[in-house]
């Protein structure tokens, strides 16, 4: 029997506390670690090197979409396969991660015997995504605000400091001097987030954030 080692990511005890418990009741699991931000999944899957890696999204310091964009971009970690455990099943999140390299994507209500069978598809390299998450991909988009046949493109590090900012309340001088941008390009970068999220307004952005786990310091 092959056993398939698991790095478990969640900034909650509860839910490590009772994956491991579930995990633990199947003879080809292990649970070799578990972490609670994910810089420290980073460092764990880096140090441990698991066959997969079961991530949150919303989490301190480090975020589950930035934490698996670096773990699948570790060429030392070919054989690190990210399946995504969320409560979240927005279109934007599922589109990142995604990007970001996660071969799975399953909700927190998934049902024992899905979970296992997420866990062996994507330990073997291919993609699972449950029935809402697919869903969520197959449904048209509402919104008319991005052309068609566009492909999503994932935030960068600069337009994530440009959000915390906005978060803040702050307005684009304020952001540019900070930033040492123009106001014209802070005002160019606003623009093109709300267009890659599909949101019309700052309150959409705050939403994002919160579910993302980050804080206006972090």
């Amino acid at each position: 029997m092959n056993i398939i080692n698991i790095l478990l990511v969640d900034d909650h005890h509860l839910v490590l506390d009772g994956m491991r418990a579930l995990l633990s009741q199947e003879p080809d699991f292990q649970v070799v670690g578990e972490a609670r931000n994910g810089r420290e999944a980073v460092e764990k899957a880096t140090a441990l090197r698991p066959h997969i890696v079961i991530m949150d999204i919303s989490m301190p310091e480090m975020d589950g979409i930035e934490a698996t964009q670096l773990i699948c971009g570790n060429k030392s970690l070919k054989g690190t396969n990210v399946m995504v455990l969320s409560m979240y099943s927005n279109r934007e999140f599922i589109n990142e991660l995604m990007e970001a390299g996660a071969k799975g994507y399953l909700l927190k209500n998934t049902g024992r015997a899905e979970l296992r069978e997420a866990i062996h598809t994507v330990s073997a390299g291919q993609r699972y995504l449950c029935k809402p998450v697919q869903e969520t991909m197959d449904a048209p988009v509402k919104s008319r605000s991005r052309k068609e046949g566009e492909g999503f493109v994932p935030i960068t590090k600069r337009e994530k400091e440009i959000i915390r900012l906005l978060l803040a309340e702050k307005n684009s001088h304020e952001i540019a001097d900070a930033l040492h941008l123009s106001p014209a390009t802070v005002e160019t970068h606003r623009k093109n987030i709300l267009h890659k999220l599909d949101m019309h307004s700052t309150a959409g952005l705050v939403r994002y954030a919160m579910e993302r786990g980050w804080n206006l310091e972090g």
